[in-house]
């Protein structure tokens, strides 16, 4: 299996080492990001006035003239943009700059005409890495909603329907599985994380917000799918059922290998292999997704009740920490004994009280003295 960097450029990521302006590397991804959103669904390459002016709004608003302009005093000897216009804006050079360096770390490619016109073209690898580097922007976790209705559709499609191809069956089956368990590990490793965060020290609002609006919208829906539309228990015993009589069919896996030989290069018993591999694979990991929810249903549990826990402490001891208040309650106790007072009064528990001096020293009082008690008094109705 060949290594990455037999694939990539090898100074595809030198864009990132930026000496003297640590926002560098953070302008650099979001241009790259900015030009991934325009070339995403993009079927004839990008004209250059486009990117150029995608990439000078992007200086505009992120206010990065100055970091732009020192990276270009700080390379050697640059040369010239041989599509750059005279005359043009400060703008619009910084564009023509950032264009440049990016076709020659390899994270473009530039495909000039005979009209002088340019187009620019995002290699295979660059999408790959731009949507991961998104992914992680938008904070979005692993979408397997419907992976496992699917994987259960795609079986029974297999053994009900005769001309539905079995290698396509197993072969999406394996991906789904594969999304499925992947999305739950992402799941768990993040609600960890939010652990994490919930426990440092962090201002009542804060901890709300990450109750209610980051963790309820982004983990939320797809604990709640884990827990009902997706639950495992629903289709994971029919799927394995049905593998494992496959698994036992010699008949079965040698059509099925010899589909798969005549789709792709392998020999017919490396086909065979391979499919016992991915049948294998998928049973192993439906059957020990157990201890994962327990683990998934756990963490998550943990997580309410440490964010819980720590709101309610914050709000308990909005008023200090715990020692200010036995403090003030020692120094109100000394304050009533100096005053003669034996006992606590009746109604000490009854009104909050605020600290005012008095002849014997500080001491509180009620803010809002409860009102004065009356005797009943008899109501007369007339009767008509």
């Amino acid at each position: 299996m060949p290594n990455p960097f037999d694939i990539l450029p090898l100074n595809l990521f030198n864009l990132f080492t930026t000496v003297g302006f640590a926002s560098l590397q953070r302008h650099y991804m979001a241009i790259l990001i900015r030009i991934y959103s325009l070339a995403e669904f993009n079927r004839f390459g990008l004209a250059r006035e486009t990117v150029i002016a995608e990439i000078v709004d992007y200086i505009k608003d992120a206010d990065a003239e100055n970091e732009i302009q020192a990276d270009m005093t700080n390379q050697a000897d640059p040369e010239p943009d041989p599509v750059s216009l005279a005359g043009s804006k400060p703008e619009q050079t910084y564009a023509a700059y950032l264009i440049r360096r990016l076709a020659e770390s390899g994270w473009i490619e530039r495909e000039q005409h005979a009209d002088y016109s340019e187009t620019i073209i995002l290699p295979d690898y660059a999408f790959t890495l731009l949507e991961a580097f998104r992914s992680i922007q938008e904070q979005k976790p692993r979408e397997f909603k419907g992976q496992l209705y699917a994987a259960h559709q795609l079986i029974t499609s297999a053994t009900t329907h005769k001309d539905f191809s079995p290698t396509l069956a197993v072969s999406q089956t394996y991906e789904n599985i594969r999304q499925v368990v992947r999305g739950l590990n992402e799941l768990n490793q993040n609600i960890r994380r939010y652990v994490e965060r919930a426990t440092k020290k962090m201002e009542v609002a804060d901890l709300l917000r990450l109750q209610f609006d980051d963790y309820t919208q982004t983990l939320g829906p797809a604990y709640h799918a884990l827990k009902t539309s997706d639950h495992v228990s629903r289709y994971r015993r029919d799927i394995v059922n049905q593998i494992q009589i496959w698994l036992q069919d010699d008949d079965w896996l040698a059509r099925t290998a010899e589909e798969l030989a005549a789709q792709s290069r392998l020999s017919p018993a490396q086909a065979e292999h391979e499919i016992n591999q991915s049948l294998i694979f998928i049973v192993h990991q439906l059957e020990g997704l157990d201890p994962l929810l327990a683990d998934i249903d756990a963490r998550h549990a943990q997580y309410l009740r440490t964010s819980f826990r720590q709101i309610r402490y914050k709000l308990g001891n909005a008023d200090g920490s715990f020692k200010d208040r036995l403090v003030s309650l020692a120094q109100h106790l000394s304050a009533l004994r100096a005053e003669g007072l034996e006992e606590l009064p009746e109604d000490v528990n009854t009104y909050t009280s605020t600290q005012v001096e008095t002849e014997h020293g500080t001491r509180n009082i009620a803010e809002h003295p409860p009102g004065t008690q009356h005797a009943p008094r008899p109501t007369f109705l007339p009767i008509p």
